[in-house]
Parts: structure tokens; C-alpha cells; sequence
């Protein structure tokens, strides 16, 4: 009797501890460990640094500038890598793509960069998707033929450079010169599909600044020196402004762009002559 009971006992215990793995293993597969060592909590709950107040009256010297960072350049690398989310990892393209998924950024219409038409999600990616019809020859029949058809869309991938729009001023109050961003546009390069001749550049879309910051305040970007102190997409663009870029027009009479009135190397010149106008404003104010 005493040996029955033992078996039992024993048996008792095989089945428990079998249901307690099994519990865990549910556990695990329904919420997969954590893939680091603490917990990250200050970036998901963080909020946008808000700007000073400036007053109208404050504002001394206002120069409206557009810019371009070029992702291709070492410094911009870490805006468009990794190409595709990954761990806790996500590029500004993919993040642009996947907050206007979400319905957590508004886009406008690239035909102007005043933010005044709504562009949808929907409405970008049938504009940016083409299907073109082709003939085949069926290999298990030739000289027959038959129809397909190849559809491209978008690719975050190609998206290697992104306009900034900003005014750049002189606030009295403070005695500083400050710079606001007011938007953002991704743009894309163009070839000819035969030649592969450089035709241009398209804007895909516009986006307000201050609309992105909420979601820019919640996401890291990477820092290549130290993964334990990485700042968010906001303090990279509105704070430490650490990227590279060039002007490619300041507001002027007939509102021109550089490449339209120079060619060749005399665009960047004239990019960098501009950059130094405008440092040089802020230290003509001083006298020592």
C-alpha cells in the first residue's frame, strides 16, 4: 500500500512540474524576454522640450532658409540606417512611414511647402505606386506569350535625402540667435529608366515640425559613441542640430532657389557664402 502511495506521489509531482513548464512556456511565448539588461523607461514617456516664447516686438532679423541633409554623407548615416526596423533601432524614414501608417503624423502635399492640403496615407502610396504591363514568353511554350504585370512602390530605401525649412532669427530679448524648424519634406532622386541619366529630384510630401515632435520626443536615434545615451530624434533636429547640410535657397524677391540662377561648383559656393551671412549677422551685433 505504502508503494502505491509513493507512485502516486510521484506521479502527482511529474504531472505539476510538467503544467508549471508548460505555464511558463505560454508566458515566455506571449510576452518574449526583454532584450536588455534594464528596463528603458525615460524614452517612451518622454515629452518635447518646449520652446522659449518669443514675442513679435523681440524678433530683430528673421531669414526664412531652406536646407538638405544628404543621408550619404558620414555624419547623416545614422538617419537612414538600419534600412528595416530592428531590436529597439528604427530609421527616420521608417519611423516618417510608420507614424503616417498609424494615422500619428499629417503629411501635406509637396506641390507647396505652406501646409495647406492634407496629403493621407492612402493617397501617398497610390501615388507612388506604378504597374506596368509586360510581355513574357511562356518557357514551357515557346513562342507564346503572355501578359503580366510588374508593380514598384514605395521604398523607404530610396529616400536618401530630406529637405528642412527654418527660420533663422535674432530674438532682442535674449540677445541670441535661435533656429525654429517649421518642416520637413523626404525627397527621392530620379533617373532615366533607360539612360540612367540624373533628372531631378521629387519631393514626396511635406511635414510640420511641431506636428512630428511628439512622436520625435519618443524615439532614439543612434549615438555611435555611447548606446546608453542616446538623444531622440527632437533633440537632434530642434536642440543639438547634429547632422550635416547645405542651403539650397534663402527667402530673396523672386524667390529663386541657388540652382536656378548658378551652375556646377558655384552652387555650393554660394551655399557657403550664404551660411556665413547669416553666422555673421549675430557678430556684427557685438562690437568688442
Amino acid at each position: 500500500m505504502k508503494r502505491i502511495s509513493v507512485v502516486g506521489l510521484l506521479a502527482a509531482f511529474v504531472l505539476t512540474m510538467a503544467a508549471h513548464d508548460f505555464a511558463k512556456a505560454q508566458v515566455l511565448e506571449d510576452t518574449p524576454p526583454r532584450d536588455n539588461f534594464y528596463e528603458k523607461e525615460n524614452t517612451k514617456d518622454r515629452l518635447p522640450r518646449p520652446y522659449v516664447y518669443v514675442r513679435e516686438a523681440d524678433v530683430y532679423i528673421k531669414n526664412r532658409v531652406w536646407r538638405m541633409i544628404d543621408f550619404r554623407l558620414k555624419m547623416n548615416q545614422y538617419f537612414y540606417y538600419p534600412i528595416y526596423p530592428v531590436q529597439d533601432r528604427i530609421s527616420l524614414m521608417s519611423l516618417i512611414i510608420q507614424g503616417m501608417e498609424e494615422g500619428t503624423i499629417v503629411a501635406f502635399d509637396p506641390i507647396t511647402d505652406d501646409f495647406t492640403k492634407q496629403l493621407t496615407y492612402e493617397e501617398f502610396i497610390r501615388q507612388n505606386t506604378s504597374v506596368t504591363e509586360l510581355e513574357k514568353e511562356d518557357l514551357d511554350n515557346p513562342g507564346t506569350y503572355y501578359t503580366t504585370y510588374d508593380t514598384s512602390s514605395f521604398r523607404v530605401e530610396n529616400v536618401k535625402m530630406i529637405r528642412l525649412k527654418e527660420d533663422w532669427f535674432i530674438d532682442k530679448q535674449r540677445s541670441i540667435r535661435d533656429i525654429r524648424i517649421l518642416g520637413m519634406a523626404p525627397v527621392i532622386q530620379q533617373f532615366d529608366e533607360n539612360t540612367g541619366e540624373f533628372k531631378g529630384t521629387q519631393t514626396l510630401f511635406w511635414l510640420y515640425y511641431d506636428y512630428l515632435r511628439p512622436l520625435f520626443a519618443k524615439t532614439e536615434s543612434f549615438n555611435r559613441h555611447n548606446s546608453a545615451m542616446r538623444p531622440s530624434y527632437d533633440d537632434v533636429f530642434a536642440w543639438t542640430r547634429y547632422f550635416e547640410s547645405y542651403i539650397t535657397k534663402i527667402d530673396n524677391q523672386q524667390d529663386r532657389s541657388i540652382s536656378q540662377y548658378a551652375q556646377g561648383i558655384h552652387v555650393m559656393l554660394e551655399a557657403k557664402r550664404i551660411e556665413n551671412m547669416l553666422f555673421e549677422i549675430e557678430q556684427d551685433l557685438w562690437s568688442y
